[in-house]
Order: C-alpha cells, then structure tokens, then sequence
C-alpha cells in the first residue's frame, strides 16, 4: 500500500496541537539537562589539564545532575520523555567511563594540538573517541602517529604503518550504503506484510541504521570514521556487533563491563581468563541492554522492556558460544546460524513491542501518547 504524503503531513489540529507540546516538551528537556552538561564539559576541562581530583568531583556532581534532572522533570510527552532519558544515560555512561579511565585518559592523536577547551568539547561530543589514541572506533584509518613516536621508529616501521593505514580505509562509501539501506527499507514497506514480526524486525534495524547515519552525516568531524558498515557483510555475531553495527558505545561497554570483570576475576578470584573473557562480553550486552530499557521505559510497556534486555543477553551469549565453537575462523555456517539467530530473537523482541505496522500506521496525533494504555 502506497503511502501518502498528506497522510504524513501533520495537517490536522490535533496534530498541530501535538506537535507544539513536542516543541515545548524539547525545550523543557533541553534546559533540565543544560546544568548538568555544562558539569560535565567542566570536568572534562579540567580532566584535559590533568586536575584528576578536580575531574572527580565535577564528574560525579554531572552524574547526580543528569539523574536528579530525569526525577525532577518529568515531561508530559513520552518520546521527548524518552530522548530525555538516553541523554541522561549517555550523559551518565560518558562521565563514568572518563572517571574509570582518569588515570589514562585518551590522548589527543593529531597535530597540532587543540587547546584545553578543544579537547574537553572533544571528550564530551566524541562517542567513540575518535581524535584520540586509544580509539574504539573500528573502523576508518589509523590516526596518523606524534612526532616523538616517528622519530624512535625506523623507516621500515614507518613504511609498514603507512600501508596499515591504507589497509584500513573505508572499501565502501557511507552516502551510497546510507542510500541503500533506505532503499531497502521502502522496498520492505512497500512489498512486505507489516504484520510479519520478520519483516518488522528488519525495519526497526534499518531505521536504526538511517537515524543513526543520517545525524553520522551531518554531525561527523573530518576525521570519523564510518559509523556503520554495510549490514549484509556481517558474517558472524561478532562481526556483527564488533565491525558491521555502530560502535558508539564501545568504550563505557570495556572501562565499566568488560574490563573490570575480565582483569579482575582472574587476579583476585582465580577465575580462567577464558571464563572472566566470557563473563565480561555478556556483561558489556547486559549494560547495553539496560540503557536501552531505560531509554525506552515511556514509551514501552514491562514485557516488551524485558525483551529488549533479553535480546542484548542473548546476543551477549551467543558470542560468546560462537566464539568457543569457531573462534575468528570463517565459516559459511557459522554466517547462517549467525543471522538465524539474529532473526529468531529480533522478531520474538519485536512481537513484544507497540511499533506502528508501517509508516502508513503512524498518527502524528498520539505520537505522544505512544505506550499509554
């Protein structure tokens, strides 16, 4: 069924009337959550002039700033409800994941270097880092290495570092694969049964793919790296989520998950460095899926928040048994029990969720009334 642009043009009343108290709930959250950014970027100022014990402090008054915003202001709208909390999370998650790492902070990659102010705006709007060694950004080219670096490594090793580099371009443009998936995704809207929870399953991941991509687009430095690659080169669910799905939150996932358990359990519990590996990868999913069961709370009922948990442990335990079956070595089964997996669980966490079946399902009238009963 074709999809009429006047249906999706808010044209009615109601749905002017929805639309203002959008516009007055986004300035509402907006300015709940101005105090504590500007925390936030104080303590990255101060992490980047190396002040570690001011950071502290200024790092965990943004933390109780971002939570005592989301309890003090409560907005009427459930999606700007919603966008409220993810920026809280975030908010929370990047401030804890410098105050975990403040003894060894990233550090800036490039010449020259930017002034303090530069390199906490850096911090605070880089999800992955990007200007700065070490990096979680996966993909994109190796930052180009500090003069006191080059001059203590020989032109041989210069000359390989120069090939790894260009071994790591981008072999895929992002505006041509950012066409495609949303051409992909007009395709299953308009040929498909929106009923099928298959079909959804694969819609809600390209949407993610296009939101995500798009603002990628817009916002990026010159210097980042493609957020996604292309969807049907995953091979395995470690490709998956490691090299094909946006890394944006890798580094919160290794300095507050992953790593505390992987390094701790074997040194003070004895704990097998395969099993602490383990633990520490489905502990990385379980903080995943918590922030977004927080950030999808307003808008979603208790059952289908439990599935969006159990689909990020799932995945966090099907890494790991994929890992333990066949390692990194390629496989064309490993690839097809990967992605029936991945189809198994997204459709089941689907089928628990209120989505609109289809765009032509969208009423700009209720959009705030989105998981209400």
């Amino acid at each position: 069924m074709a999809i009429s642009p006047l249906h999706l043009y808010p044209s009615s009343p109601e749905a002017q009337m929805a639309f203002r108290r959008i516009a007055d709930n986004l300035y509402s959250g907006i300015a709940s959550l101005l105090l504590p950014a500007i925390l936030l970027y104080l303590s990255f100022y101060a992490l980047a002039k190396r002040q570690t014990k001011l950071f502290e402090v200024l790092s965990l008054l943004a933390c109780a700033g971002f939570i005592a915003s989301s309890c003090l202001v409560i907005l009427e709208c459930n999606v700007i409800r919603s966008l409220q909390l993810f920026a809280v999370a975030i908010g929370v998650m990047k401030a804890l994941d410098m105050f975990a790492r403040r003894h060894n902070p990233p550090i800036y990659a490039y010449n020259p270097r930017p002034s303090y102010a530069i390199l906490a705006l850096l911090y605070m709007t880089e999800l992955r880092y990007e200007s700065f060694t070490p990096s979680h950004a996966r993909r994109g080219p190796v930052p180009k290495p500090s003069p006191h670096k080059a001059k203590s490594e020989s032109n041989h090793s210069t000359t390989r570092a120069s090939q790894k580099s260009k071994s790591w371009q981008p072999q895929f443009s992002e505006r041509t694969n950012f066409v495609l998936h949303s051409l992909a995704f007009a395709i299953l809207q308009a040929f498909f049964p929106q009923s099928n929870p298959t079909v959804a399953a694969l819609e809600v991941l390209l949407a993610i793919y296009i939101i995500w991509e798009f603002l990628q687009l817009i916002l990026r430095y010159h210097n980042s790296s493609p957020l996604f690659g292309p969807l049907w080169t995953a091979t395995s669910l470690s490709t998956f989520w490691s090299k094909t799905w946006h890394s944006a939150f890798a580094s919160p996932c290794r300095s507050l998950a992953y790593e505390p358990l992987r390094f701790n359990l074997p040194t003070r519990y004895g704990v097998p460095v395969s099993i602490a590996r383990a633990i520490g990868v489905i502990a990385s999913f379980c903080l995943m899926g918590f922030f977004h069961a927080y950030g999808l709370k307003p808008l979603m009922p208790f059952d289908a928040l439990a599935r969006i948990y159990a689909f990020f442990f799932l995945n966090g335990v099907g890494c790991v048994i994929e890992d333990a079956i066949w390692g990194r070595k390629a496989h064309w089964g490993k690839t097809i029990l990967a992605w029936a997996f991945e189809l198994t669980i997204a459709s089941w966490t689907v089928e628990g969720m209120s989505v609109p079946k289809g765009l032509k399902d969208i009423h700009w009238a209720g959009v705030c009334d989105i998981g209400k009963a």
